[in-house]
């Protein structure tokens, strides 16, 4: 298996930070707490973007078991947050900025690496069932923080 899909997660966020930008402050003050200027939602995207591309290089260029993991987290990161673009495009039936992309790019991107993992061999279920865990708590639980931060959980 070729580990360079996992370079689809940084381009795939890159673009869907594109999409997020010109709306995503107002609709999240609005619904999440945070972020409440530009300036902090780059932040928050700097840092994420940190995370998505030392976890996708270190299972590039050092695979492990735990690299891979870490590296296939990013995976279930972007599909993660897809799932709350989603939920508040549901639930409020307005437009969450980046819920284009997270359906459009974030699914199918996540389920073909998780498809090409779990054909590989590299990873058992139980590493795979931890990438997803990892991912989901990497983009739940500072969600939640704001959230209950804000008053909004």
């Amino acid at each position: 298996m070729d580990l360079n899909i996992l370079w689809m997660v940084p381009v795939a966020y890159f673009v869907h930070i594109l999409e997020e930008s010109p709306r995503f402050v107002p609709w999240a003050t609005r619904y999440l707490g945070a972020p409440e200027t530009f300036g902090q939602f780059v932040l928050g995207n700097v840092i994420f973007m940190a995370y998505v591309i030392i976890a996708t290089s270190l299972a590039i260029f050092y695979p492990s078991e735990i690299t891979l993991i870490i590296g296939l987290s990013t995976a279930a990161w972007i599909f993660s947050n897809f799932l709350i673009h989603a939920y508040y495009t549901l639930r409020t039936g307005e437009y969450s900025p980046g819920v284009v992309t997270g359906g459009a790019i974030y699914v199918p991107v996540s389920l073909y690496i998780y498809y090409n993992f779990l054909g590989s061999g590299l990873l058992n279920t139980l590493d795979l069932a931890l990438s997803v865990i990892i991912g989901f708590g990497i983009m739940y639980i500072p969600t939640m923080i704001q959230q209950k931060r804000k008053g909004k959980l």
